[in-house]
């Protein structure tokens, strides 16, 4: 098996909101941490950090308050493609899946190869 560097998707603090047993913020670093820079990407509203980077983020926030029909989904799937190709972290998409689940939630499935050939799979509920 051939150990791959993660170390090139750096360190941030955890999303999570957790702390450590000395009272720190938690970090995540290497993979775990590429894995929530995406999602926090995808997650963030495009422009709503305007004076840091106003192209960070996505507009899946454009389908909200829509029905959920097709073309919305499709809508979906583009915003998510556009955002995960503006993350210096992303080297392609191998799966990307949305669908209704009877809950009426929006379900994303996706496979992706990153820069250093790790492949990913990131699932998650809208």
């Amino acid at each position: 098996m051939v150990e791959v560097d993660d170390s090139i998707y750096g360190c941030d603090y955890s999303s999570t909101g957790g702390i450590s047993e000395t009272g720190d913020i938690l970090l995540v670093e290497g993979l775990p941490n590429a894995r929530q820079s995406i999602l926090n990407q995808l997650l963030t509203e495009k422009g709503f950090y305007p004076s840091i980077d106003s192209e960070y983020g996505s507009e899946i926030y454009e389908i909200f308050g829509e029905d959920i029909e097709d073309f919305n989904l499709d809508a979906l799937e583009v915003y998510i493609t556009n955002a995960l190709f503006e993350n210096e972290r992303v080297e392609s998409i191998n799966r990307l899946e949305t669908y209704v689940t009877v809950k009426k939630k929006i379900m994303v499935l996706l496979d992706i190869s990153l820069v250093n050939g790790t492949e990913e799979t990131i699932n998650f509920e809208l």
